[in-house]
C-alpha cells in the first residue's frame, strides 16, 4: 500500500484521503481476515494481505483501480449487491457461486461475504466494506460427499441383501432399501421408529437386541435366526430365517448415534439345508439297505453254488443249472431296480420267469389282483418260480409241445398271499423218491426267509405247488 503509485488511482495520494477512509483502511490492514474496500464515485479497490490469495494474478497491478474494472467478469452478478450497499443497506451471502478469471482463465468459485456501507464525514455513504471468505473447497467437498452419499444410497437401494439405517435410541428409520421393503411387505419406514413399524416383533427379542447394540456399541451378528413376520394385510404371521448384522454408527467423537442393518433372507436356503439333511439320512439308509441286500444276494449265490456243485465236478449240466439260477436272480433284481429297490409287482415276477425260460405266451397264463412285493419276497419268489419252471421244462408240462402252466393268486383276509402253480397236459408225473435241490430250496427259502410255506403235489395231470407267504403290512392294510 505504501509503495503503490497512487497517482494512477481515482483516490489520489493517501495524505488527501478522508479520515473515515483512513480509519477503515487501517482497520482492514490490521486484520488477517480477507477484506476489501471500494471507495469514492468510481469505487476504487483496496484490499489486505488476507485477500491476496482470492485476488490471484490480479495482484498487485489492479490495486486502487475501479471495482467494476477489477472484477469485470463477475460485475453482473455482484452489481445489485453493490448498489444496495451504496444505498445504505448491508447484505450477506453464503456460498454464492461466481465464475472468476483471477488467474487468466474462468473457474467456478464460491464465497460467503457481507457488503456493508461505510459513511464519510458528511454522513453519507462514501464507499463499501467487504469481509469475505472463499468457500470453494468446502462447497466442492460437500458436493463430493453428497454425491458419494447418493452413490452409496443408490448402491444400497439396489443391493441384493436388505439394508436399513436407524437413528437415535428410539431407532428411527432413516433409510430402507427395496429388499428390506420386500421382506417386510411395506414401504412406510422413514421417520418412524422400529417399534411403530414392526409391532409384531415385540415378543421376539429384536428390539432388545437393537437397544443392546445402541447402548454398548458392540455389533450383533445373527445366523439363521427365526422370526415371525406379519406384513400388512396378511392373515397370519409368516416364519422367515434371516442372517443379519447390527453395526453401530458413531459420530466424530465415537458416540453411537444409530445402527446400520445389513442382511439376507435365507429362508429358502435354510429349508434346502432340511431337505439336504433328510436326503443324506435317506442315502445312509439306502446304503445300509443295499449293503444288507448285497450280503443276502451273495449268501444266495453261495448257497446256489454249494448245492449245485455239491459232490460233483462242474459238469456242463451243473454249470447250465447254476447259470439259469443266476439269471433268475438277476431278473428279479432288474424288476426291483425299476421299482427303485422298494417293491416289485407280482405279475412282473411271474412274466419274467416265463420269459427267462423262453416259454411262448400261449403256453402259460397268469391271473390275480395287483400285489406289490417287498425286495426279499420278490427275490425269493422269483427263485422259487425259476425252480418250478426249470422242473417243468425238464420233466413236466413244458417238456413237450402241448403242455401249459397256469399261475393264479389271491390275497386272503389274514394278510397273506396264496399262489398256485399248476401244470396241465404234460406227461404223467410221479413223486420222486428223493427231494432235489430245487424242492429243498423252495421249502427252505420260503420258510426261513419269508415265514411262508410251499406244498408240492405230483398230480397225474401235472405238478401243483401251493405257496403261502405274508404280505407287507401296508399291503395288508389296503386289502382290509
Amino acid at each position: 500500500m505504501r509503495a503503490h503509485d497512487w497517482s494512477i488511482s481515482p483516490l489520489g495520494p493517501p495524505e488527501d484521503w478522508a479520515q473515515s477512509l483512513r480509519t477503515t483502511v487501517s482497520l482492514m490492514l490490521n486484520s488477517r481476515y480477507p477484506m476489501f474496500i471500494a471507495w469514492g464515485p468510481e469505487l476504487a479497490f483496496l484490499y489486505n494481505d488476507g485477500y491476496q490469495p482470492i485476488f490471484g494474478a490480479k495482484h498487485p497491478h489492479t490495486l486502487g483501480l475501479p471495482f467494476k474494472q477489477v472484477w469485470s467478469e463477475i460485475w453482473a452478478d455482484i452489481e445489485p449487491l453493490v448498489d444496495r450497499a451504496l444505498a445504505g443497506e448491508a447484505t450477506f451471502n453464503e456460498n454464492l457461486h461466481l465464475v472468476m478469471a483471477r488467474n487468466g482463465f474462468p473457474e467456478d468459485t464460491w464465497y460467503t461475504f457481507s457488503y456493508s456501507p461505510v459513511r464519510d464525514e458528511s454522513g453519507g455513504v462514501g464507499g463499501m466494506f467487504c469481509a469475505c471468505q472463499e468457500t470453494t473447497a468446502q462447497v466442492l467437498l460437500e458436493r463430493r460427499l453428497v454425491s458419494e452419499k447418493e452413490r452409496q444410497r443408490a448402491m444400497f437401494e439396489c443391493a441384493p441383501g436388505f439394508i436399513a439405517i436407524l437413528e437415535g435410541p428410539e431407532h428411527v428409520f432413516q433409510f430402507a432399501n427395496v429388499a428390506y421393503a420386500n421382506l417386510a411387505g411395506r414401504t412406510d419406514f422413514v421417520g418412524r421408529t422400529a417399534r411403530e413399524v414392526f409391532g409384531d416383533l415385540e415378543d421376539q427379542g429384536i428390539f432388545e437386541l437393537l437397544d443392546q447394540v445402541f447402548r454398548t456399541g458392540r455389533r450383533f451378528i445373527a445366523e439363521n435366526i427365526a422370526l415371525q413376520l406379519k406384513p400388512p394385510g396378511a392373515e397370519a404371521r409368516q416364519q422367515v430365517y434371516l442372517d443379519f448384522v447390527y453395526e453401530p454408527i458413531r459420530d466424530d467423537h465415537g458416540v453411537v448415534t444409530g445402527i446400520f442393518i445389513e442382511g439376507h433372507d435365507v429362508t429358502e436356503a435354510y429349508h434346502a439345508k432340511e431337505a439336504s439333511r433328510q436326503h443324506a439320512q435317506h442315502l445312509e439308509l439306502l446304503n445300509d439297505e443295499l449293503n444288507h441286500r448285497v450280503k443276502n444276494t451273495l449268501a444266495i449265490i453261495q448257497g446256489l453254488a454249494h448245492q449245485t456243485f455239491k459232490g460233483d465236478a462242474a459238469t456242463p449240466e451243473a454249470r447250465a443249472s447254476f447259470e439259469g439260477r443266476l439269471l433268475a436272480l438277476a431278473s428279479a433284481h432288474n424288476i426291483l431296480v425299476r421299482g427303485n429297490w422298494e417293491e416289485a409287482e407280482l405279475k412282473d415276477v411271474v412274466a419274467d420267469t416265463f420269459r427267462g425260460h423262453t416259454v411262448s405266451g400261449r403256453r402259460w397264463a397268469a391271473e390275480g389282483p395287483p400285489v406289490r412285493l417287498e425286495p426279499k419276497s420278490a427275490v425269493t419268489l422269483a427263485m422259487t418260480l425259476h425252480e418250478l419252471a426249470t422242473n417243468a421244462r425238464k420233466y413236466g408240462s413244458l417238456s413237450g409241445d402241448q403242455g401249459r402252466v397256469g399261475v393264479t393268486w389271491q390275497t386272503t383276509g389274514d394278510g397273506q398271499l396264496r399262489l398256485i402253480w399248476q401244470e396241465h397236459d404234460g406227461p404223467t408225473v410221479a413223486e420222486p423218491r428223493r427231494k432235489g435241490f430245487g424242492s429243498r430250496m423252495i421249502e427252505r427259502a420260503l420258510g426261513a426267509e419269508l415265514q411262508g410255506t410251499a406244498n408240492l403235489s405230483f398230480e397225474p395231470t401235472g405238478v401243483v405247488c401251493e405257496i403261502r407267504l405274508p404280505l407287507p403290512t401296508s399291503h395288508s392294510a389296503e386289502i382290509n
